[in-house]
C-alpha cells in the first residue's frame, strides 16, 4: 500500500487487500490512519487474474491482482480527518483537512502535525458509519455543544486520570461547554442525527441522501468494515488452457462479432476470424463448445459451488483430472464406524482458489451466498474489472451420508428446532433486503458447527492458526459436505500440514477431540441452553466453544449450534453424532 512514498505510509500484502483492507476500510499506517480509495482512482491495476465462472457470473471482464512493489501502487486518503495533539498538555482536537491539503510534502515526512504547538497529532478513535455502508468522521462540534454545531470555538481533548474508561475522557471548548465520552459509542446518544451519507473512499464524489441513523464506532473496530468477496475453486475444465484462452481474448471475441454485423456480415463471421485469429491450435468444435459453456451466464452463486462439488465428489472422473496442476485430489478410505455418518473423505493435495472482492458492508457482515444485498457498497461504478487475489494450497473434503441426514432431520425434536433456524434466517435475511435462493435449515447448522470446530482442532495440529484455515460450506441441491482449507498467493502454496491431517486415523482423532471441546463449555449453562428465536441465528454457540475467526467463516459466525452436533443436557435427541461421540470418546488413541 502507498500514497506517494511506501516506507512513509505503509505496506499491505494483495491478500490483505481482498479480504480485510480493500477500498473503503480503515487501515493504520506508519504516521496516520487512512482509507483505500476506490478502483477508479488506481493507476495500476495489476497482474491479470482468469476464471471465467466467475467473469460470468460477476458480468465482468476481467480480474486483476493488486500491485504492491511499485512507488504509486495503491492511493489513499485521511481517514479521519480529525486529529487530537499527542502532547498531553495541549491536547488539541481539531479538523486536519485544510492542513494536510495547504503543505502535502512536510505530511508525507511528518504525518499530521499540530495546528497550536506542532507536535505530532494522532487521528481520533471515534468515527461513524451507517448500514448502507457510509462513514464520517465523529460529530465532535455536535457532541460537545448538544445538538449545536455553529460553534466555532477551539476544542481540546484530555483525560483525568482516575481510570482507562471513556469517561475520563473529556472534550472542551474554548465556549465553555465539555462532555464526557462516556457513551460516544451508544447508537441511542445519537437520535435525531442522520448520516451525512459521505464515502471517504471516493473523494470526488457528492455526499448521497441517507435517511440511515448513524451508529457510533471506534475506528479499529470490528463492524466497521466486513469486504464482500466471492470465490472460487479452479477446477477442470475450467482450467484447461483453451478455457484460458477464451477469457483472454474475450473482448476481441465478441468485439469482432459485433464489427462483423455492423459492416453486414453475421455474428458467426466474426466468430470465425476470432477463432483463425488465436484459437487454431484446436479444432473449430473444440472451441466451439468450449465458447458455448463460457457465454451460458451463471446467475446464481450456488451453480458455481454445484459445479466445485461434481469435481470433487467426482474427482477420479477423466473429465476432472486434466489439470493436476491446480486440482489433484486423493480419496481416504472410511472406517467403518464412519460410514453410517459420512459418505467419503476426500484430500485435495492441490487446490487453486481466486477471491474477488466486489465491495463491502458496515454494521453487520455480509452473506455468503445471496446474490442481492441492498446494503453492499459496490466497488468500480462502471468498471468491467475487479480486483483478485490467486490462494494456492490443499484442503480436506468431507460429504455428510444425505441418507442419514434425511433420517436425522426427520425426528420430531430435530424437526422442530430446523423449523425455527429457517425461520429465523428468513426473517434476518428479510430484515437486511437480501434475495436468498435456499432456505438454510438444520443440516446446514449441523455442518457449520462441524466445520468450525474441526477447524479449532486442525490449528493445533497443522502449524496453522484458525484464522488461516476456511471454511466452505456446500448445502442444498442434493449437496451435503464440508471443505476446510489453506493456502498462500505463492506459486508453491502451502507446506502441506493440513492434508496429512485426512487419513483415517488423524481424522478419527481430530474428531473425538471436536466432540470432548463441544460436550463443555465454560460458559454452561447459558451457552448450551440458547436456542434459535426472532433474528437470533444461533444456538448453543459462543466464542468460548464454536466461534472462530471471521476470516475463517464464510457465514460471520452466524447459524451455530453445538447441540445439533454432541448429545447436550435436555437436547440429546436433536444429536446427529450421538452414537459416534458415545464411541470415539471412549476409544483408547
Amino acid at each position: 500500500m502507498a500514497g506517494y512514498d511506501k516506507n512513509k505510509l505503509g505496506e499491505l500484502r494483495p491478500n490483505q487487500i481482498i479480504t480485510t483492507f480493500g477500498p473503503g476500510a480503515v487501515v493504520d499506517a506508519v504516521k496516520d490512519s487512512v482509507t483505500i480509495l476506490d478502483i477508479p482512482y488506481w493507476k495500476d491495476k495489476g497482474k491479470r487474474i482468469i476464471d471465467g465462472r466467475l467473469a460470468s457470473y460477476l458480468n465482468v471482464d476481467a480480474f486483476y491482482m493488486p500491485r504492491t512493489t511499485s512507488a504509486h501502487d495503491i492511493p489513499v486518503v485521511t481517514f479521519p480527518y480529525w486529529h487530537v495533539c499527542s502532547d498531553i498538555k495541549c491536547g488539541r482536537l481539531f479538523d486536519a483537512k485544510e492542513r494536510i491539503n495547504y503543505d502535502l510534502d512536510k505530511y508525507l515526512k511528518y504525518g499530521v502535525c499540530c495546528p497550536d504547538c506542532g507536535r505530532r497529532a494522532y487521528p481520533a478513535r471515534f468515527i461513524t458509519i451507517c448500514e448502507n455502508g457510509h462513514m464520517s468522521d465523529f460529530p465532535w462540534i455536535w457532541w460537545v455543544h448538544r445538538g449545536r454545531t455553529d460553534c466555532e470555538g477551539k476544542m481540546r481533548m484530555y483525560s483525568t486520570g482516575n481510570t482507562s474508561t471513556l469517561s475520563d475522557i473529556w472534550v472542551k471548548c474554548s465556549c465553555g461547554m465539555d462532555r464526557s465520552m462516556s457513551g460516544a459509542t451508544q447508537a441511542g446518544n445519537f437520535e435525531g442525527l442522520l448520516c451525512s451519507g459521505m464515502h471517504p473512499f471516493r473523494p470526488r464524489s457528492e455526499n448521497e441522501q441517507c435517511k440511515k441513523p448513524v451508529i457510533p464506532s471506534q475506528r479499529g473496530a470490528s463492524n466497521v468494515y466486513f469486504a464482500v468477496t466471492r470465490s472460487a475453486i479452479s477446477i477442470p475444465p475450467w482450467i484447461n488452457p483453451l478455457y484460458n484462452l477464451i477469457d483472454e481474448h474475450l473482448q476481441y471475441i465478441e468485439q469482432a462479432k459485433r464489427l462483423a454485423v455492423e459492416f453486414g456480415h453475421s455474428e458467426e463471421d466474426g466468430l470465425r476470424k476470432a477463432y483463425e485469429d488465436y484459437f487454431l491450435n484446436y479444432t473449430r468444435d473444440e472451441f466451439d463448445a468450449a465458447y458455448e459453456r463460457r457465454m451460458n451466464h451463471i446467475k446464481e452463486f450456488t451453480e458455481i459451488k454445484r459445479m466445485e462439488y461434481e469435481a470433487i465428489t467426482h474427482h477420479d472422473d477423466p473429465t476432472y483430472q486434466s489439470n493436476k496442476k491446480h486440482f489433484k485430489a486423493e480419496e481416504e478410505v472410511l472406517p467403518e464406524y464412519f460410514k453410517h455418518y459420512f459418505n467419503r473423505i476426500i484430500r485435495i493435495t492441490r487446490l487453486r482458489e481466486v477471491q474477488v472482492l466486489l465491495g463491502f458492508t458496515r454494521v453487520d457482515a455480509p452473506d455468503p451466498d445471496a446474490d442481492e444485498q441492498p446494503n453492499v457498497v459496490f466497488l468500480g461504478k462502471g468498471e468491467r474489472w475487479l480486483p483478485a487475489v490467486e490462494v494456492n494450497g490443499e484442503g480436506i473434503f468431507i460429504e455428510f451420508n444425505k441418507q442419514t441426514l434425511a433420517e436425522w432431520l426427520g425426528k420430531p425434536e430435530v424437526r422442530e428446532i430446523s423449523k425455527k433456524y429457517t425461520v429465523s434466517y428468513r426473517k434476518y435475511c428479510e430484515s437486511k433486503g437480501w434475495t436468498i435462493t435456499t432456505d438454510r435449515n438444520a443440516v446446514y447448522v449441523l455442518m457449520h458447527t462441524f466445520s468450525h470446530l474441526l477447524i479449532k482442532q486442525m490449528a493445533m495440529s497443522s502449524g496453522y492458526s484458525s484464522s488461516a484455515i476456511r471454511e466452505r460450506i456446500y448445502f442444498g441441491d442434493k449437496m451435503a459436505g464440508v471443505l476446510l482449507y489453506t493456502g498462500s498467493s505463492d506459486k508453491e502454496g502451502s507446506l502441506g500440514g493440513l492434508v496429512e491431517l485426512g487419513t483415517a486415523d488423524q481424522m478419527t482423532s481430530l474428531m473425538r477431540d471436536a466432540f470432548q471441546e463441544a460436550l463443555v463449555c465454560t460458559n454452561d449453562p447459558e451457552c448450551m441452553n440458547t436456542l434459535p428465536a426472532g433474528q437470533n441465528l444461533n444456538g448453543a454457540t459462543c466464542h468460548s466453544c464454536c466461534m472462530i475467526s471471521e476470516t475463517a467463516c464464510e457465514n460471520g459466525n452466524r447459524m451455530l449450534d453445538r447441540g445439533l452436533m454432541v448429545p447436550l443436557s435436555e437436547r440429546e435427541e436433536t444429536s446427529y453424532f450421538r452414537e459416534l461421540v458415545n464411541e470415539l470418546c471412549q476409544m483408547e488413541m
